[in-house]
């Protein structure tokens, strides 16, 4: 029994060393006690490097207040929940990424350090950011008909171009009548 259980320890800690996922293990003022692969690849700080850093030595000046928010609240026994964060890597890239915070207790209960894992949803944000803009221009895109110059809404009914804008803007509109009707339409009234 007892070798099965180190036989699944050694297991884990080798799926810990070799996620692709950034894990670090910190103490309660943030310096690094231990980086995995992960890390080493996400960030371009080798293990040796890390262990002699402290986590907001990789956040962006933005961001401090936030990892220091979650320590102090780690320390005071508040359970942090996973969020959505920033960090910098060793090349000075700005990266988002999704952290999960695990306590970890010595034998007497207490929290004595924090593990973090780190996945980079950069690609993914800028991916959201890209579509968020395809749907900004479809939404600039209004149909209106080649004849009469009325709107179709989004809820697919047709109408005045003045009501449409009105709805979808500050603007006011005040009426007039161009040359070019003015001859069609008050033929009398029209200067040659």
């Amino acid at each position: 029994m007892e070798h099965n259980i180190e036989h699944n320890f050694r297991r884990l800690a080798i799926v810990i060393k070799d996620s692709i996922d950034a894990i670090s293990l910190q103490d309660l003022q943030g310096h690094i006690l231990a980086w995995n692969t992960g890390a080493e690849k996400m960030y371009g700080y080798s293990e040796a490097e890390a262990l002699t850093m402290n986590i907001l030595q990789i956040t962006p000046p933005e961001k401090k207040k936030e990892t220091e928010q979650y320590l102090a609240n780690i320390t005071s026994g508040n359970i942090v929940e996973s969020f959505e964060t920033q960090r910098i890597s060793k090349s000075g890239k700005i990266l988002d990424v999704w952290l999960v915070v695990t306590c970890l207790k010595d034998d007497s209960g207490s929290i004595d350090s924090i593990a973090t894992t780190e996945r980079d949803i950069t690609h993914l944000k800028n991916e959201l950011r890209e579509k968020e803009k395809e749907i900004q221009n479809l939404r600039s895109i209004i149909p209106i008909c080649m004849h009469c110059k009325d709107i179709r809404n989004d809820e697919g009914f047709w109408g005045q171009v003045e009501e449409y804008i009105s709805k979808h803007s500050v603007v006011n509109f005040s009426h007039g009548v161009c040359p070019k009707c003015m001859k069609k339409h008050y033929p009398e009234f029209s200067k040659e």
